[in-house]
């Protein structure tokens, strides 16, 4: 019988010492929200590169990007480097700033490549390898590598 009081009294205590806690702890986490807004925007940031296009006959590359965080990118910078000679072939700023719109494909963003006025579909850019990397607005980076033509 003493056992059973014994059990009812801790199992009511520890049962608002249980609730009090979880209480703090989704308080705290609601303050955090609103502690460091731009930080947090930062984190839930991503984006996928979808498809890259070395247009054949030219020098300009299409990106197909999307967004697949959940909150609104801006692109600052990209960059194309030739891995094996380590040439930045792009090195295109925000001057020409692109917004990816949430969860969505964006628009193909074109930019021209520095290829000396050959194309990619000269020897010395077909069959190399290519970095291409993006860094966004709020400090993200994220790249890729991709070839103009499957060798």
């Amino acid at each position: 019988m003493g056992s059973v009081v014994i059990l009812g009294v801790v199992t009511s205590i520890g049962s608002v010492v249980l609730f009090n806690g979880m209480n703090q702890i989704n308080a705290f986490s609601y303050d955090l929200t609103f502690h460091d807004k731009p930080k947090n925007e930062a984190f839930r940031e991503n984006l996928m590169f979808e498809h890259v296009r070395f247009e054949p006959g030219t020098d300009q590359i299409i990106l197909y990007l999307a967004n697949i965080g959940t909150t609104e990118s801006t692109i600052e910078s990209i960059t194309v480097v030739k891995i094996d000679t380590q040439n930045i072939l792009v090195n295109w700023d925000e001057s020409v700033g692109t917004t990816i719109q949430i969860k969505e494909s964006s628009d193909p963003v074109i930019i021209n490549a520095n290829l000396n006025s050959q194309t990619w579909d000269d020897p010395t850019y077909r069959t190399s390898e290519y970095k291409i990397s993006i860094t966004t607005s709020k400090g993200n980076f994220f790249s890729t590598v991709a070839s103009p033509y499957n060798t």
